[in-house]
């Protein structure tokens, strides 16, 4: 599955990664962030140590099950179709202790795009715009792993803050790459040939903290109160690469691409219970200052963020 590949892109950018017979944990500050079991019966991806996403498939491949939260989705595939089978886990109700529940900690997963875009950097030369993106493949993947929260007294508003990684996928949406020109220094597209050419995309990663104020609304549904949260996101460039697939196989390039080594982007939050929609509006362009296209991402996705690494 394409989101499981996209979340086993953090063993490349960041924390360590330990292989022990058939299991693989990636760890981050003493805690596992990524699991990734095979035997013989099936193969097991789980996020998280505790109520993480977690995805199961046998080795026959007929049944994949993925689990969310306490929600489990069974995928399977035999001679009469494919079927999804969904149940939800009962769990003990918690006791509230006066803590104010925050909603960065989690799981996310947006669709990338630009709400800015300008080639002016290239007026002169024969370079047009370039960074045409497959939007329904630029992916983000997030995993916040440290959250704070501060609150009044009667937990209705909240300031949380925090530490995550955000992996952002952007997938080329003809047969190119792109490059830094040894003469200028820019970034510049490589065309590519089309035969034998499956797919190309630029990766970046930050580690990110947040800024959010948070309130609890006096809305409910099944005792889950609707929150709004809004608030400032700032990342440290951790790393970038570009990766080109064909029928030969996988070319990388790790590289800075011109990127700019910090960002912050404008957050807005709306959650319920297990659920919540976020968009992230970007407030400093993805290259530097004259090195490439002055692109300003947008992300809109989906959190869950009832769970602890």
């Amino acid at each position: 599955m394409k989101s499981i590949a996209l979340i086993l892109i953090c063993t490349l950018v960041f924390g360590s990664a330990r292989a022990q017979e058939d299991t693989t944990a990636v760890k981050v500050m003493k805690k596992n962030v990524v699991t990734v079991t095979e035997n013989s019966e099936k193969t097991q991806v789980k996020v998280g140590e505790n109520r993480g996403v977690e995805v199961i498939t046998n080795q026959r491949g007929d049944t994949t099950s993925i689990r969310i939260g306490n929600r489990n989705f069974d995928v399977i595939d035999n001679h009469s179709g494919t079927k999804i089978h969904v149940t939800k886990e009962t769990r003990e109700k918690r006791k509230n202790y006066g803590k104010f529940n925050g909603h960065w900690g989690g799981f996310e997963m947006g669709v990338n795009m630009f709400h800015t875009s300008d080639y002016s950097a290239y007026n002169g030369t024969s370079i047009g715009e370039f960074f045409d993106l497959n939007h329904a493949k630029s992916l983000t993947v997030n995993i916040n792993f440290a959250e704070y929260a501060f609150s009044n007294e009667r937990n209705t508003i909240g300031l949380v803050t925090g530490l995550g990684l955000n992996m952002m996928d952007y997938r080329f949406d003809q047969p190119m790459t792109v490059t830094k020109d040894p003469a200028s220094g820019m970034l510049v597209p490589v065309y590519l040939e089309e035969a034998g050419f499956n797919k190309s995309k630029l990766n970046v990663s930050y580690l990110t903290a947040p800024m959010i104020l948070e309130v609890a609304t006096p809305l409910k549904f099944n005792q889950h109160r609707l929150t709004i949260g809004a608030g400032v996101i700032g990342g440290l460039n951790i790393g970038s690469r570009t990766k080109i697939k064909t029928d030969d196989g996988k070319t990388k390039d790790r590289r800075n691409f011109n990127i700019n080594p910090m960002k912050y982007e404008l957050t807005g939050r709306i959650g319920l219970g297990e659920l919540t929609l976020f968009a992230n509006y970007g407030m400093t362009p993805l290259f530097k200052d004259g090195k490439g296209p002055e692109l300003v991402p947008l992300t809109v996705g989906i959190a869950f963020p009832n769970f602890n690494f």
